[in-house]
């Protein structure tokens, strides 16, 4: 069994490897970040699924999903299921995982059952409502049926053991085909396949259970797997990292109880990442504030002590989201607290980031929560939920007095995110939750923003599929002073909200909130290789995460294009080199059609010669021009095979 934590592990340790010479280096694997298609339950969390009620019932019925450590299937731990007095019928939902086309997906699973009274299944979600899948149902001693839930509804009749292992895969092909099968684990024989056809797109995959009321079923998952289609990523797009959950749930509070984390502050300090993030139950509300930190931004450990700090409860009973910043020495922390009639800001302050002094209030406005800050040239600036539907710019020169500086109308209760790019010289400013994913505004002086516009949706089905608030809390990993360098590479940690409207009596009570990695990326990414789209832009082939974008140059092609830049090192003669891959030439009808290349450098001095080379061979040279820039044009013909190219400066 796969051990996702110890492969987690090696993977990032690999990346930083790759990373070290950064630039002068030949990359002997991909960089940046692939899915993780595999998931053993060996973390002994949930962090990719959540129970998604699908019965019948108007009242609050919990899932009785657990994790076998006593006697799982493989390894230390299965995922369980136990029936009950009730009748119960979930999907265990994810879109933590790549499911692009063609795609397969399957688990093993195990019964013990006295009862006919049960089933399983596994399901290729587009929506919750609109999905393809497979269904193992019980039709006697040792009998059971095996259908597709699909166009075709085509089944068939099967033998089967009580409490042995089988595997249950589920294919969706291009042509809209789709094909299941059960295996015997232990024997590795084929029990039956069935044919179908679906026209599902599928965006997340569902794990099946129902029991009947009084069903003794105990049903084991184990080795959930997923294959599909190379994965890829588009540049200038708001995108989920393929490894997405970042910050699990447990152990904070136990699951049942709702266990959220969220609402989170990331800085990166040195070569450390840290993350100051609310803990939440589902009675309580708020509970202080956790903390986290990591060595790579993906696997984070929690302090063993959390809380690390929480609210006076003689003067509020909640706590929200916190915002630090590393500013003259000090950790400073802005966080929302809660009194009966209002929400207001409260300021802290560490040497460490753990020991907490806190120094009350420092908003007291009716409803301003939730805060932003950023530290730029002397002067906080801060932004908040402000009269709970509009969105309160202020500024201060020591973040403890603020003067309110304007307000924006957003029409309904947002919350915010900002930070400050320093390639451009612009603030971001982000509303989410509300409505409609994410939006964002710019401002050159950090108070007058330009119109919002709406960059990232919540997703159709999985974590983060609340449509008014999937995605919110947003954190982008700045900086001690809540800046970035570059618009162009942008991670972004996000709380993940789901569909709470589910046989719970109130929003309280659906606690399944976690901590996410997304990310928006345009360039190119030394060691990542990357689709150059001839209508302009890229397709990644990794995730880019914590990858330095290689400055000062972009592609174009006629024609699709693999590419992968080997090396940047802007201070030497040689300033850049790789490798491409052309689609195979062919005949037109004016003739051979090659594709057409072309690299446009900027930053380079006026009037420097450059030379382009193919497999060391001189294609093309020219001049900068009076601003730094030049353009280099080449032709390929795919059918020679891949090309070495060198761009560097021309010699004397």
């Amino acid at each position: 069994m796969l051990n996702r934590e110890l492969f987690l592990k090696v993977m990032i340790t690999c990346i930083i490897v790759l990373l070290l010479p950064f630039y002068n280096v030949s990359y002997s694997q991909e960089a940046g970040l692939a899915p993780q298609n595999t998931d053993g339950f060996e973390t002994g969390d949930w962090r990719n699924f959540r129970p998604h009620y699908i019965g019948n019932s108007d009242k609050f019925i919990r899932p009785n999903f657990t994790i076998n450590d006593s006697n799982a299937q493989m390894g230390n731990y299965s995922l369980q299921w136990q029936a009950d007095e009730q009748e119960h019928e979930w999907v265990k939902v994810s879109n933590a995982f790549y499911v692009e086309l063609p795609a397969e997906v399957s688990i093993d699973f195990r019964v013990d059952a006295n009862d006919s009274d049960w089933s399983i299944g596994l399901r290729l979600k587009e929506t919750y409502e609109r999905f393809a899948g497979v269904r193992f149902s019980p039709r006697g001693k040792d009998r059971f049926i095996l259908s597709l839930e699909d166009l075709s509804s085509s089944a068939s009749e099967v033998r089967a053991n009580n409490g042995s292992i089988y595997r249950l895969t589920l294919q969706r092909f291009n042509d809209h085909d789709i094909e299941a099968t059960l295996i015997d684990v232990d024997t590795g024989r084929l029990i039956a396949k069935l044919n179908g056809f679906s026209s599902v797109e599928p965006e997340a995959l569902g794990i099946y259970v129902y029991t009947g009321a009084g069903s003794d079923a105990v049903i084991d998952f184990d080795n959930i797997s997923v294959k599909s289609a190379p994965y890829r990523l588009t540049s200038g797009k708001w995108s989920r990292s393929p490894h997405f959950v970042v910050l699990p749930q447990l152990p904070d509070v136990d699951e049942d109880q709702g266990n959220w984390v969220g609402a989170q502050s990331t800085i990166k300090k040195d070569d450390e990442y840290l993350m100051w993030y609310r803990r939440r139950n589902n009675v309580e509300r708020g509970l202080g504030f956790g903390f986290a930190r990591s060595s790579d931004g993906i696997n984070w450990d929690k302090y063993d002590n959390n809380p690390i700090f929480t609210y006076d409860d003689e003067l509020y009973y909640s706590a929200e989201k916190i915002h630090v910043l590393h500013v003259d020495g000090l950790y400073r922390a802005w966080y929302a607290v809660n009194h009966p009639e209002s929400w207001y800001t409260a300021y802290a302050t560490s040497e460490d980031g753990i020991h907490w002094e806190q120094h009350g209030l420092v908003l007291d406005e009716t409803y301003t929560k939730d805060v932003d800050v950023v530290y730029h040239e002397g002067l906080y600036y801060l932004y908040s939920i402000k009269n709970n539907d509009q969105i309160g710019i202020y500024t201060s020169n020591d973040g403890i007095d603020w003067g309110l500086e304007g307000s924006i109308p957003m029409g309904v209760h947002r919350h915010v995110a900002a930070t400050y790019v320093e390639r451009t010289g612009e603030f971001h400013l982000y509303a989410t939750g509300g409505f409609a994913g994410v939006s964002q505004a710019v401002s050159n002086d950090g108070i007058n923003f330009g119109p919002f516009r709406q960059v990232m949706d919540a997703s159709p089905v999985g974590l983060d599929d609340w449509a008014d608030a999937g995605v919110t809390y947003l954190s982008f990993l700045t900086d001690g002073h809540g800046k970035i360098k570059d618009d162009k590479q942008m991670p972004v940690y996000y709380q993940a909200r789901n569909t709470w409207d589910n046989n719970f009596p109130s929003w309280l009570f659906h606690g399944s909130e976690r901590v996410v990695l997304a990310g928006h990326y345009d360039g190119l990414f030394p060691g990542v290789t990357a689709t150059v789209l001839p209508q302009g832009g890229y397709e990644y082939h990794s995730f880019p995460f914590e990858i330095p974008r290689a400055e000062g140059i972009d592609m174009f092609t006629s024609h699709k294009l693999d590419v992968r830049l080997d090396r940047w090192a802007p201070d030497s003669t040689v300033l850049y080199g790789g490798s491409l891959i052309a689609e195979e030439s062919y005949r037109g009808h004016s003739g051979e059609v090659h594709t057409q290349v072309q690299w446009q450098l900027t930053k380079l001095l006026p009037g420097e010669n450059i030379e382009l080379l193919f497999n060391g061979g001189l294609v093309a040279n020219q001049q900068a021009d009076d601003s730094g820039s030049l353009v280099l044009t080449a032709i390929v013909n795919g059918n020679d095979g891949p090309v070495e190219f060198t761009i560097q400066k021309a010699s004397h």
